[in-house]
């Protein structure tokens, strides 16, 4: 009697879930950010939605076991979050948390993630994408994988060039030009190395373009376009290529040339072009890199060093037309 009591017991479903542990992910896609696997399940169909808009039209490029990413929505009815979260980090666990009822939590050495948000939250798609749904995916790949530079790419003559700078210094308009005149496109304001490649390459994300809201005074296509917040509260204007004629994309691009972009600095005439040293370029690099307390930060360190052997310059610049014809003068020369 007290053996099939037992059977019994264990054969009936458990009902104590405190922490939504059961919770049903009916929804469930395979997306592939820089061309890594990533698998999303939810139980909202919000966040597959959100994940299609960041990397729907990205393609498997490398073999491996894909990232699981769990981010659930909530049935609370609290308003949507505006303000940024906070990210903290120890040992292989991050935690990115915007209050109570907004947070996910990352497995950096297993590459898992999970996370909750509330409806309104979740319908704010800009806010969402940027602050919780992309920033459970891109440090995985990062630690896993990647090297990623505050850069922008463009390739001309066959020569890639790589646009670096702090926030602010145009590297998304600089390189949206270069596009409109022809260059092939990369990347705009992050650039990714492999760090396992022999040679440094860059895996791009020519699908879209990030602009600041100013971005009408410089391009008239774009005038009377609207911003949509960004992560840290950055307004941003997202174009898909797509949608531009005559634009030249690749996906991948080897690098003969790192320009780090000064504006601040420049007062009037031409643009001018100078050499930066190793040293210089790895104290503007190494920013790029933010530290987590596992081995991989030393891999990430390694691969900016090994950056270096290319050849490093600093542009002071103004108008955007002279900054090109000095850019191709490099391309051809390099």
């Amino acid at each position: 009697m007290a053996t099939a009591t037992l059977e019994r017991i264990a054969r009936e479903p458990v009902t104590n879930d405190p922490l939504l542990t059961r919770t049903p992910l009916d929804y469930e896609a395979e997306f592939f950010p820089y061309g890594f696997p990533a698998r999303f399940r939810s139980n909202s169909r919000l966040v597959i939605d959100a994940a299609e808009l960041s990397w729907g039209t990205y393609a498997r490029q490398f073999a491996c076991a894909p990232l699981d990413v769990r981010l659930m929505v909530s049935q609370s009815s609290s308003p949507a979050l505006t303000e940024p979260p906070m990210a903290r980090s120890q040992g292989h666990l991050l935690t990115i948390v915007g209050d109570a009822e907004n947070y996910v939590c990352l497995d950096l050495r297993s590459g898992f993630s999970f996370g909750w948000v509330t409806p309104n939250t979740a319908a704010s798609t800009g806010y969402f994408r940027q602050c919780f749904a992309n920033v459970m995916v891109y440090p995985l790949i990062e630690i896993r994988h990647l090297l990623t530079i505050h850069a922008a790419c463009v390739r001309f003559a066959n020569r890639g060039i790589l646009l670096a700078g702090e926030s602010g210094a145009g590297k998304s308009s600089l390189a949206y030009a270069c596009a409109r005149r022809g260059w092939t496109y990369v990347s705009d304001d992050s650039s990714a190395f492999v760090r396992e490649a022999e040679t440094p390459l860059v895996i791009g994300h020519p699908q879209k373009f990030r602009f600041r809201d100013s971005v009408g005074a410089l391009f008239p296509e774009f005038r009377g376009l609207q911003s949509t917040a960004r992560a840290y509260g950055k307004p941003t204007i997202e174009i898909r290529t797509r949608e531009l004629e005559h634009l030249r994309t690749a996906d991948t691009s080897p690098i003969d040339s790192i320009v780090f972009l000064n504006r601040k600095d420049y007062r009037a005439g031409p643009p001018r072009l100078s050499r930066v040293s190793p040293d210089e370029a790895w104290k503007q690099l190494i920013w790029s890199v933010w530290a987590v307390d596992m081995p991989e930060y030393d891999e990430r360190l390694a691969a900016v060093e090994r950056l270096l052997a290319i050849p490093a310059y600093e542009m002071r610049y103004g108008d955007l037309d002279p900054a090109i014809d000095l850019l191709e003068t490099l391309a051809r020369e390099a």
